[in-house]
């Protein structure tokens, strides 16, 4: 898991490892819903599923197309005191996580129109949005062993609630 140690009282983290297949989604629901913690809001919950439904199909879709046999996807979740994390690893080539986002946000700001309107790239769309306007912090990186990582955490506040970024 990308991010900070666990504490004594923080519960590690929870790991999935699944077929690189969108028939794997179901799995990947079931585990993350059943994973369920009351320190998390619902509001935010809701987006880390959205977020993982997400990252988990371009991995599958994107990371590891052509790859035969295309990799197992790596899934983490974990609730800290502090925060909420989740990471998602695949072992597709490099992408420039920030230059499409920075594509993205750019194309979005010159044309005026609805972003949800594209065609494609609106997983982009969705994850500049989670950051920007909600405060998570989504990080993307090559790792020593190949591996692409992709963590999106978000604090917790002492009482519960939703954090924001600073």
């Amino acid at each position: 898991m990308i991010g900070p140690p666990p504490s004594d009282s923080d519960r590690p983290p929870s790991q999935l490892t699944v077929n690189s297949d969108l028939d794997a989604i179901e799995t990947v629901l079931g585990w993350f819903e059943q994973l369920s913690d009351p320190a998390v809001p619902p509001e935010l919950w809701m987006q880390a599923q959205l977020a993982l439904v997400e990252g988990f199909t371009n991995a599958v879709r994107h990371a590891h197309a052509g790859l035969d046999p295309p990799p197992p996807v790596q899934l983490s979740v974990q609730v800290t005191s502090e925060q909420f994390c989740v990471q998602i690893l695949d072992r597709g080539a490099p992408f420039d996580f920030e230059a499409a986002l920075a594509a993205v946000a750019q194309a979005i700001e010159t044309s005026g129109h609805d972003p949800l309107a594209r065609e494609a790239h609106w997983g982009l769309v969705m994850l500049l949005k989670l950051r920007s306007a909600y405060g998570w912090t989504i990080r993307y990186r090559r790792i020593d062993d190949g591996t692409n990582g992709l963590s999106l955490c978000h604090p917790i506040s002492a009482d519960g609630a939703a954090g924001t970024s600073s």
